[in-house]
């Protein structure tokens, strides 16, 4: 029962504006909860509410409605949108959505909100002092919510509650200053030969799949189409950027012979003959690149004071440029020009280890002065445990299955290239 005293929420049917201009400045906000997102979602069928206070919009929730064999469930991206930390407000809106789960008749309700759980360290410590919401998890679970518990990143979660933010909100400089040493390295090095980001169009596009089509013969993993990547453009319009990294090589050629005819590596003949090769390689890749190629590709998402870095590859024939470097360090400026505050790398393993198999994704995206941040993770609410639960075994192995025929058939594609 919401607590004696405190008035009830009104829960109703908002139109698609007004729950992504809601979303669009919340603190809770996230891409996934608007009607942006839901436009690329071809299996469910997407429903807008809005959680009222008299006539004050309080909170919103976009959920995704799936029905297919044996299953019949509600999906709410991130949460619904609203202050959890008003435990009233949360109580209410909670209870509003369970009711909607209810009177749909679905097998169970899935929400997996982007609360912080507590505040850690770069190494994944607790700060002693700082903030903690697992208040929140508690709420959930009285009111009846299963939760999958705090653990592994990649444990079958339909979302990374697990993920690396970089806070804008000091000057460039003093941002730039926190990339570490050979993140620092890296963009000094881009100076001498020649390497740039520049804002990208839809006719980048193919080059974005040709670098996740290089990466997936390596890892085992389907590419996406263009389409697919054009579809996100088109959705999110104004919301979606597109950065391109490319190298003139002809000045990276010029860059290490000034380099040679300084004198500086006369009395190093090991260096010199390093950069000899370096020169080489440079024209190799010039002779078959042509003078100015593309070398990496982001596609990243905005709203409000947050932005996404959800796609981002390079060219394995220039992996030794590191490119991405340079390509963060436009996207950080141009994403802070836009009044980017949390600039999202999306995702790690939450592991900080060197034994976990995905430590390096870890190590890479927290040379850039990011915050370590974890989530509550996922909960449901279950109206047909047993249905729900066979469905889940059933969805489990479609999955394992799923990955193992991809992993199989893209990896003998790399082994015959």
């Amino acid at each position: 029962m919401v607590k004696e005293g405190i008035p009830l929420m009104i829960c109703k049917s908002i139109p698609a504006s007004q729950l992504d201009s809601f979303v669009r400045i919340h603190p809770y906000g996230h891409y996934m909860k608007t009607s942006m997102w839901a436009k690329l979602q071809k299996h469910n069928q997407p429903h807008f509410y809005g959680f009222y206070d008299q006539n004050e919009l309080k909170g919103t929730a976009m959920i995704l409605e799936r029905k297919q064999l044996g299953i019949h469930y509600f999906y709410v991206p991130w949460g619904p949108c609203l202050d959890y930390s008003d435990s009233d407000l949360s109580e209410q809106c909670l209870r509003g959505l369970i009711q909607l789960a209810e009177n749909a008749k679905v097998d169970f309700l899935r929400i997996d909100p982007n609360v912080l759980r507590m505040e850690r360290d770069i190494k994944g410590n607790p700060i002693e002092g700082g903030e903690n919401h697992e208040d929140v998890t508690a709420l959930l679970k009285s009111l009846g919510f299963v939760h999958k518990g705090y653990g592994y990143a990649y444990n079958g979660s339909w979302v990374n509650r697990y993920t690396l933010i970089i806070d804008l909100s000091p000057s460039l400089e003093e941002i730039v200053k926190h990339f570490s040493k050979a993140r620092q390295n890296s963009l000094r090095r881009h100076a001498v030969i020649g390497v740039s980001t520049r804002l990208g169009t839809v006719e980048d596009i193919p080059q974005l799949c040709e670098f996740e089509r290089q990466l997936s013969q390596i890892q085992g993993f389907k590419p996406h189409t263009e389409t697919f990547f054009q579809d996100l453009l088109e959705a999110f319009g104004e919301h979606a950027v597109l950065y391109v990294t490319e190298i003139d090589l002809d000045q990276m050629i010029n860059g290490i012979q000034q380099e040679i005819d300084s004198g500086k590596y006369h009395k190093d003949p090991e260096a010199l003959q390093s950069k000899l090769k370096e020169k080489e390689k440079a024209a190799d890749l010039k002779a078959r690149y042509g003078t100015k190629p593309a070398i990496a590709a982001g596609l990243f998402l905005r709203l409000g004071e947050q932005s996404w870095d959800l796609y981002t590859y390079n060219h394995k024939d220039f992996n030794f440029i590191k490119a991405v470097d340079n390509l963060h360090r436009f996207a950080v400026e141009d994403m802070k020009n836009h009044g980017v505050l949390h600039y999202d790398m999306c995702g790690f393993s939450g592991v900080t280890e060197k034994s976990d198999p995905h430590f390096g994704l870890y190590d890479y995206k927290r040379s850039f002065g990011s915050i370590y941040t974890e989530r509550i993770g996922e909960f449901d609410y279950l109206r047909h445990p047993q249905r729900t639960a066979r469905w889940k075994k059933a969805d489990r192995f479609r999955r394992r299955v799923k990955r193992k025929l991809i992993a199989l058939h893209y990896g003998k594609q790399e082994k015959q290239a």
